[in-house]
């Protein structure tokens, strides 16, 4: 049997929520960096429309593979034994390479078609530039699948802390490259620090898989049952997975047509608003993964169900006050963290705009995935493929009629409304899957997280009048975050009986370990 650390849940939620601040942090750096040097204009445009190609398939093939991957590996191990199961792992690396290289050839030659297509709004100089960086960032495909693999082998061990370091090498090697290069070469420095960065992720997994697992070897074969059952339910992942990447790709194709920086804004905004999400939500939906997959195979629903409740409930407490807060602080928040450098006071309009709207549908974008990962833990691929393809036929139809009266902001909202859809349909399916999911439970928590950040959020909005006084702008934010942090935790702790208990059990143990010691 190998012998590899495994950590809890709680562990590994911790582990990865310490690694994703970090990462967070050095990807506001990076955004910084290119808002810095690039500003809201048509090289940032480009280069976000240059990314949906490599992007896209990258997310898609490398998500897919560690989704489905985690249930596939186990349940051969379970089955087969520890050695049969890294052969069949062994067989799905090597097949899947192929793959990818076959893809990354395809994208080549489809790369200015396909941009055409996605930008028919961009004018001649800036499409030729994003056709430019987009095949210089498509070998990140390539390194994006493997990593996908290796990530799945890795987590099916809940080992958790080396992938999640891989995040902080990609942001440090596309800062060091925009600070670098970013002012004599451009499109480079942007495409460098890209595709050198997932490189550095890749070896880091690998190397640490190989150093403690013996059983990495290449081994070729299209007909095994691991590689069919793989890329079999690969196929309405890969489906579902597009649901996310069709947004941003229609929300592209609409916003090319409109002002320039209209792209730049969406993404910079997306970026803040994704932040709890991928300090929180992120992480939870990660760590009980292969713990619901094994649930699963043992017949538990009871666990699994009070798993997501869990995991839904700690999610809304942190993102409900973090999206009230980014709707009554847009532009302090925006102006804090990018308007420096090419970033203008009308950027920090456009985007701070348009983080007021994607906040609403916040609550939902933030707990969908853990819901779609308790049906892919069943192996049920099609179910969240049906609701996704449902909800952006939706947003397409949102997006056609709201950006013709409000811009760039109503794709925005579109999202939104979009998403808040779709949380809806997917928690009413997994209730006819696994039966009653605890709903008032959940309504109940849900109005009393919605009422401390609305009472937070009322004290925030009449603060703002009397720090006028305050003159040095990062202060006065500084101090409208903290006084909202504070606010929220007093009336939720006051409100919620359960997180009351847990913390006065946590300060006790701490207590008693610092008078044993």
């Amino acid at each position: 049997m190998i012998n590899i650390h495994k950590q809890s849940i709680l562990q590994a939620t911790f582990i990865l929520t310490a690694v994703a601040f970090l990462s967070r942090i050095l990807g506001f750096l990076r955004e910084v960096a290119i808002a810095s040097t690039f500003g809201a204009r048509a090289i940032t445009d480009a280069y976000l429309v240059a990314q949906v190609l490599p992007v896209t398939l990258a997310g898609l093939v490398g998500g897919a593979l560690t989704t489905v991957f985690i249930p596939v590996f186990l349940e051969e191990r379970e089955r087969n034994g520890e050695e049969k199961a890294w052969y069949a792992a062994n067989t799905v690396l090597s097949v899947s390479l192929i793959y990818l290289i076959i893809s990354l050839l395809l994208s080549y030659l489809l790369t200015e078609p396909f941009l055409k297509l996605i930008a028919p709004g961009f004018p001649e100089d800036r499409l030729e530039l994003a056709i430019l960086l987009t095949r210089l960032l498509l070998p990140s495909l390539l390194f994006y699948g493997i990593l996908g693999i290796l990530t799945g082998l890795s987590q099916a061990y809940k080992q958790f802390l080396i992938p999640a370091i891989g995040g902080l090498l990609y942001n440090i090697c596309m800062i060091l490259s925009i600070l670098l290069l970013g002012r004599t070469l451009p499109p480079l420095s942007l495409a460098l620090g890209n595709v050198l960065g997932v490189f550095l992720q890749v070896l880091l997994v690998f190397l640490y898989l190989k150093n403690r697992l013996p059983y990495i070897r290449w081994h070729i074969d299209f007909s095994h049952p691991a590689v069919k059952k793989t890329f079999y339910l690969m196929i309405p992942i890969l489906l579902g997975t597009s649901v996310s990447y069709l947004n941003t790709i229609v929300d592209r194709i609409f916003a090319s047509g409109l002002t320039e920086g209209s792209i730049s804004a969406l993404n910079f905004s997306a970026r803040v608003k994704d932040l709890p999400v991928s300090l929180f939500a992120s992480s939870i939906s990660v760590a009980i993964y292969p713990t619901t997959s094994e649930l699963v195979v043992e017949g538990r629903n009871d666990r699994i169900i009070d798993l997501l409740n869990k995991a839904i409930r700690f999610t809304w407490i942190i993102v409900i006050p973090a999206s009230i807060g980014f709707i009554v602080l847009d532009k302090e928040i925006i102006s804090l963290l990018f308007e420096r450098g090419a970033f203008d006071s009308r950027a920090t309009i456009l985007t701070a705009g348009a983080l007021r709207y994607y906040s609403l549908g916040l609550f939902t974008s933030s707990v969908s995935p853990i819901i779609a990962r308790t049906f892919y833990s069943f192996q049920d691929t099609v179910t969240p493929v049906v609701v996704g393809f449902v909800a952006i036929g939706l947003n397409i139809c949102l997006n056609a009629i709201l950006v013709r009266v409000m811009a760039h902001l109503g794709l925005a909202l579109a999202t939104s409304i979009s998403s808040i859809f779709s949380f809806i349909l997917l928690l009413f399916l997994l209730r006819r899957k696994l039966g009653p999911l605890g709903g008032k439970r959940l309504i109940s928590d849900f109005l009393k997280i919605v009422s401390a950040s609305l009472l937070m959020g009322g004290i925030l909005y009449f603060s703002k009048e009397h720090l006028n006084f305050i003159n040095i702008e990062i202060l006065k934010t500084i101090i409208f975050i903290l006084l909202g942090i504070s606010v929220y935790s007093i009336i939720i702790l006051l409100i919620m009986n359960e997180e009351r208990e847990k913390l006065r059990l946590t300060l006790i143990r701490i207590l008693r370990r610092f008078n044993q010691s």
